[in-house]
């Protein structure tokens, strides 16, 4: 098991788990199909996790991952079961940028650390998987940058960096 599919384990169980204790808001899907969490959910879904540190930090990890793949690697997004983000107006996945910088209601259990080591172990599996790496850097980035927290920013532009560093900073060869 790669560390992609550890994460979305971690959030596939929590999400069963979520289930099966009826609380308010809406998570649907299946062990087999993945699961897609109401955005209006999304902070209850966290807060009643067993760990929200790490609930957190795995589904910006994953969600940055499966938003860009469900765009331009659909073999990806479909081989793995993503813990999505629905909208009740638009039946679509919400950007990432909503756990972290949602239009109302004040977050917590922020650890960004943990967000940067998550990402960064999913990002590896999707490098190594798919090849258009400078259409992932450019998708993933234009939704980190939609987040309004700072800390979080600069937490997933750093691991995004560190992982594509060669698509941001490409070397160039100076012929004779």
């Amino acid at each position: 098991m790669n560390k992609l599919e550890e994460q979305l384990d971690f959030l596939n169980h929590q999400a069963e788990k979520y289930i099966a204790r009826p609380r308010r808001g809406a998570i649907g899907g299946s062990a087999e199909r993945g699961y897609s969490v109401c955005s209006c959910t999304s902070e209850n879904f966290i807060n009643y996790s067993s760990n929200q540190w790490l609930t957190r930090a795995t589904f910006v990890s994953t969600w940055l991952i499966g938003f860009n793949a469900a765009e331009i690697n659909k073999q990806f997004f479909e081989k793995y079961n993503f813990l999505t983000l629905s909208s009740h107006a638009i039946f679509d996945n919400c950007c990432p940028s909503w756990i972290i910088s949602p239009p109302f209601s004040k977050k917590t259990f922020y650890n960004y650390v943990l967000m940067w080591d998550c990402f960064e172990e999913a990002l590896a599996v999707y490098k190594e998987e798919c090849s258009n790496h400078k259409e992932m850097y450019r998708g993933m980035e234009k939704s980190i940058q939609r987040m309004e927290d700072e800390d979080a920013r600069g937490s997933l532009m750093a691991a995004l960096d560190y992982n594509l560093y060669d698509i941001k900073f490409p070397f160039r060869v100076i012929s004779k």
